[in-house]
């Protein structure tokens, strides 16, 4: 079975929802020491628990924080980037960049002004590593649900910019809020092999019936063996044989 993990920030917890770095540290070890971690479409070890990590947003504390993490523990991510929060470069002291709260860095143009996000140097420098697999997180980061959302540009912009600008093809997607409808999904699929949404469940496989992919949450976990222990994870796996059934029904939402 395959168990997709969400992270986000990486730092203070006043900066929003994550984990202090010597928590993503104790993290990482466990991975390590079990070594199964895959990236989108690889191989799953039949009979084994297979983990896939995944970390939103792009923050700058994913260079600063789970970057080196990654290279010392030789482990693989996969970052999902919102495309118009990213700018070229930044002379800013990485102090300043890492003290905007979650709240703060998508709002107007802070973006642009305290640089909280990964720049288009560090995710190609990333990118290129082989560490990190980058994914789309759309454009602008709406709730694709919404009436009025551009879902297509939103899925095909973010795509084009990313593949544009690190010159590496991007498979896969990574819902804003983790919310998704069969209209969003339709649009995603026209250009990406994966999707995934959150849904606090496991995954049988990569392809699960043109649902998106279910991610279990990681932030504020002080101990990752809690969400590795079997019995949360039959835990899991009824949600996912439950979410099949509503898939099959048409219903779209997880239990």
């Amino acid at each position: 079975m395959l168990l997709i993990l969400m992270y986000h920030r990486v730092g203070d917890r006043r900066l929003g929802s994550g984990n202090p770095p010597e928590v993503l540290e104790s993290h990482f070890a466990e991975f390590r020491r079990r070594g199964r971690v895959v990236l989108p479409g690889e191989p799953l070890s039949a009979g084994h628990l297979n983990v896939c990590l995944t970390f939103d947003d792009a923050y700058v504390d994913f260079y600063a924080h789970v970057f080196p993490l990654l290279k010392k523990y030789s482990l693989r991510a996969v970052l999902a980037v919102p495309t118009a929060f990213v700018i070229s470069k930044t002379s800013l002291s990485m102090g300043e960049r890492l003290s905007v709260t979650q709240d703060e860095a998508m709002q107007g143009e802070l973006f642009r002004i305290k640089a909280p996000f990964c720049t288009w140097a560090e995710l190609r420098e990333m990118s290129a590593s082989g560490r990190v697999e980058i994914a789309s997180h759309s454009h602008r980061h709406p709730d694709l649900r919404q009436a009025g959302t551009d879902v297509e540009f939103e899925t095909a912009h973010s795509q084009s910019l990313l593949e544009q600008n690190l010159k590496c093809r991007v498979s896969t997607f990574v819902y804003p809020y983790g919310s998704v409808n069969p209209r969003a999904h339709d649009a995603v699929l026209r250009h990406y092999a994966f999707a995934m949404r959150v849904g606090t469940a496991l995954n049988r496989n990569w392809s699960p019936r043109r649902q998106p992919l279910c991610r279990v949450g990681a932030d504020d976990t002080p101990d990752i063996t809690r969400l590795l222990r079997w019995r949360r994870r039959a835990a899991y796996g009824l949600k996912w044989a439950a979410n099949g059934l509503r898939a099959a029904a048409g219903k779209w939402q997880p239990l």
